[in-house]
């Protein structure tokens, strides 16, 4: 034989790069950020609040398109609530919070497959774990 590997051989020693987020570590200091703002302008009156949280929105839904666009390019999935996700950062005031949970367990979650190599034995655990009715902590 050849030294030349084939077919599932090669498939199983190739490791992807973790997938990485791009814009995920700043949402926390913006919103806190934003949060300071909207208080300091509060004597100038309702006006310069809610000026400020449109433009913390229009920011929170740049950053939140923004880093949904870089974990795709990085072959992480969303699906169709890629677009929930930005138009609930436009809308909603919680929303960058709520993603920024959200995409940390779909990045854990990603990253740990591709560090088994197969996504199969974490479906495998994870089955075997709700057939018992427990979860393990980590």
């Amino acid at each position: 034989m050849d030294s030349y590997r084939r077919g599932k051989q090669v498939e199983r020693d190739q490791t992807r790069p973790r997938v990485r987020s791009r814009y995920r570590p700043i949402l926390p200091v913006i919103w806190t950020i934003g949060t300071v703002l909207a208080f300091l302008v509060l004597p100038f009156g309702w006006d310069a609040v809610v000026a400020v949280v449109f433009v913390l929105h229009l920011f929170f839904a740049g950053l939140v398109h923004g880093d949904i666009r870089a974990l795709r390019r990085q072959g992480l999935e969303w699906g169709f609530t890629r677009h929930l996700w930005f138009a609930a950062a436009f809308v909603l005031p919680l929303v960058a919070l709520a993603y920024y949970v959200y995409s940390g367990r779909r990045i854990a979650a990603e990253n740990e497959r591709r560090n088994t190599g197969d996504g199969e034995a974490v479906e495998r655990r994870d089955a075997a774990e709700s057939a018992d009715g427990r979860v393990e902590s980590e």
